[in-house]
């Protein structure tokens, strides 16, 4: 439920400030509740200590990595297209995904180990946060991994901010909204217990 109503909720921003994705609401709210049911599910698994402290941690790392596959795209990638070229693009992450491919695959494996290493190293954590990663890296990091592609210009930092706020904003988001709806359930829980 928080991921699909923090993704809801970046669609608002995204429309104010950058552009309409409305007709993509569906797929979008989908692949929110996805990745907020993964992460959960990863932090479970991989988590030692399952605090509110615990859990902003682990977000805030999920979100780093993020952010940092932009820093990165920047260092490795060689700039292709202005962004003016980009802009006018019919379809352009079909062709700004496949030269950051070998990038996104190797953010979701680097990311999987040094969250593993951060929280736990459960052998049984492997698994929810690779998967984690992945979706996390290809549903939500292709925007900053395609950063590098496109030649460096005022306009292209705006944007590069941008996704930057709005990955705090998902990750943050996600870490309230799922502190907020379990304590929600659990003040509601005695009530309905008490009526049966």
């Amino acid at each position: 439920m928080a991921g699909g109503f923090t993704v809801l909720g970046f669609m608002v921003i995204h429309d104010l400030w950058i552009s309409d994705i409305w007709f993509s609401v569906g797929r979008m709210v989908f692949a929110g509740a996805l990745c907020g049911l993964c992460i959960v599910w990863s932090y479970n698994t991989a988590a030692l200590d399952h605090s509110v402290k615990a859990w902003f941690a682990y977000n805030g790392v999920i979100a780093g990595l993020l952010i940092g596959i932009g820093g990165v795209s920047f260092l490795v990638l060689d700039p292709k297209f202005t962004m003016a070229e980009a802009m006018l693009m019919d379809d352009a992450l079909a062709v700004l995904m496949p030269p950051a491919m070998p990038l996104m695959i190797g953010a979701s494996l680097i990311g999987t180990g040094l969250l593993w290493m951060i929280f736990g190293r459960h052998r049984r954590s492997i698994i929810p946060i690779l998967v984690t990663q992945t979706l996390l890296v290809f549903l939500v990091g292709h925007n900053l991994a395609i950063l590098g592609l496109v030649e460096m210009t005022s306009s292209l930092l705006t944007v590069g901010f941008e996704f930057v706020g709005l990955t705090v904003y998902l990750a943050g988001g996600l870490a309230v909204g799922v502190i907020v709806i379990a304590r929600g359930f659990a003040l509601l829980t005695p009530l309905v217990s008490r009526r049966r």
